[in-house]
């Protein structure tokens, strides 16, 4: 019967301590400042990457959109008539990765 009644403490206690935890935590992130934009922030000079490189786009094509994923550069490129592909580039070597052409299902 004492260790029940331990047992009930016990839990009761640890209930308590979790219930104040969630309601700090609730309490902080509401009370934490909020950036009003995306702050864009300029990257820092790598050892070993090149200050200039050189990538020449497929004939036909223009640049549509430049953007950063997974430790690459990615190329969004538009033809006239239409055709898209992404080009991946590593920022370590400048060079042209790989290329992906974008087809829709018919």
């Amino acid at each position: 019967m004492r260790w029940l009644k331990a047992a009930v403490i016990i839990m009761g206690v640890m209930i308590v301590a979790m219930l104040v935890t969630i309601v700090v935590t609730i309490f902080r992130r509401m009370s934490a400042p909020r950036p009003a934009a995306p702050v864009a922030v300029e990257a820092p000079a790598v050892p070993g990457t090149p200050a200039q490189a050189d990538v020449t786009l497929p004939a036909g094509f223009s640049l549509r959109q430049v953007t950063a994923a997974g430790g690459r550069i990615v190329l969004h490129l538009a033809a006239a008539d239409g055709r898209e592909s992404l080009m991946l580039i590593d920022p370590t070597t400048g060079k042209v990765a790989l290329t992906i052409a974008l087809h829709t299902a018919p």
